[in-house]
């Protein structure tokens, strides 16, 4: 079960969360047969969106990000809630492509330039929503911009995710690290020095380090505060009700030519593949309820 571990560091001004994603990119992996670039691209989306979701602050909250670019792998979406059950999609399943210069996963290249949105549903009239443009494609970078543009908060943002030579992931994970406002200006300046010249995640990772290693050599405090402890699980809420919904959104119509063409109507929820199918009594029930 991947874990996750939230922080608080010099004297309660600093926030730190930690998550080892690794069994959690591996099922999302599983459930939709992804390439190793699109396990890369959407396991790191999930890192982060998990590590936002854990900051949520009712149970009912709901988070969801979108990142929609001209890449190959087209859209991504992720959806999370409170309780860091979290489902996600990437439009380029399958698509490959070389290494990048430094022999890595081309994330970038495949991403690709466009925007990255966070919507928080958090009990208001209406949700919250944040918007920039993609700075790099690479995730961490994009996602330390957005903080900065679109909630003001300065952020540090590493995520990553390596695949093994048996083609499983080996290691992923991430960690974000935020000065709070009554932060000192010497601590954030110790922070960035520290950020600038740690390894990567992955690396930390293989190296055999522990969450709270991890926390603690991002943030240079050995007295970090450790404040909320939570397992992330990968989870489709997708129901029968709701497929019926998107039935209704069909149109009757429609619904009926697909059935006449095909011989039954098959849905498959996008987020867990699984299918539903209809036959015509179905449908007309569904219509005439």
């Amino acid at each position: 079960m991947s874990n996750l571990k939230r922080y608080l560091a010099y004297d309660k001004s600093v926030r730190a969360i930690v998550i080892d994603a690794t069994d959690m990119v591996q099922k999302i992996r599983d459930i939709h047969n992804l390439s190793n670039l699109a396990t890369a691209a959407l396991g790191r989306v999930m890192i982060v969106s998990a590590m936002i979701a854990s900051t949520l602050k009712d149970e009912d909250n709901r988070l969801t990000v979108q990142i929609k670019a001209d890449g190959p792998l087209g859209s991504v979406v992720v959806c999370a809630n409170k309780s860091l059950e979290i489902k996600g999609y990437i439009q380029g399943a399958n698509v490959e492509l070389p290494l990048n210069k430094e022999g890595k996963l081309d994330v970038s290249k495949g991403i690709g330039m466009g925007t990255l949105t966070v919507i928080k549903d958090i009990g208001l009239k209406d949700p919250y929503i944040g918007t920039c443009e993609l700075l790099s494609g690479e995730i961490g970078d994009d996602f330390a911009y957005y903080f900065n543009v679109s909630e003001q908060t300065p952020s540090v943002v590493s995520v990553g995710v390596l695949i093994g030579k048996d083609g499983n992931v080996a290691k992923a994970g991430g960690y974000i690290i935020q000065p709070l406002p009554d932060c000192d200006e010497k601590i954030i300046d110790k922070l960035e020095q520290i950020n600038v010249k740690i390894p990567s995640m992955t690396t930390l990772m293989s190296e055999g380090r522990s969450i709270d290693d991890i926390a603690q050599n991002t943030t240079g405090d050995n007295n970090i505060e450790s404040v909320y402890e939570h397992n992330v699980e990968v989870k489709c809420d997708c129901s029968i009700d709701r497929i019926k919904n998107t039935i209704i959104a069909l149109g009757k119509k429609e619904a009926m030519d697909i059935l006449k063409e095909q011989g039954v109507l098959e849905i498959s929820c996008r987020f867990c593949n699984k299918k539903y199918r209809f036959n015509e009594e179905q449908i007309n029930e569904i219509f005439n309820k």
